[in-house]
């Protein structure tokens, strides 16, 4: 298997890490993480991934935890272009709710 790896960067203080391994053109595994820097620290805001068998999406929370979201796509090449393609579109609006999240 061919394991890939990309950081872009989508601000000074906002990057998207893509990582994924594939197999004659399937991808078999991938994470798509959006991070943001806070305090020096990158800062995990989204992932998506098939970690535990299936795509999904991770809404990660300030201090711990996460809300899971079933992504119903079975194809993982399609899971892993629609991963991308949301992180690069709505990257501002998962900061801004994070951020949201963590003066409550």
């Amino acid at each position: 298997m061919k394991k890939k790896t990309y950081i872009f960067m989508l601000s000074d203080t906002d990057r998207k890490r893509h990582e994924h391994m594939s197999q004659k053109g399937k991808i078999m595994n991938f994470v798509v993480q959006y991070e943001t820097l806070i305090e020096k620290k990158w800062v995990p805001i989204v992932r998506y991934d098939n970690a535990h068998g299936y795509a999904h999406k991770d809404l990660l929370k300030p201090g711990g935890g996460k809300e899971k979201i079933f992504l119903g796509i079975g194809d993982l090449n399609q899971a892993l272009t629609f991963a991308d393609k949301d992180v690069n579109e709505n990257w501002k609006r998962y900061k801004n709710r994070y951020l949201w999240r963590m003066k409550k």
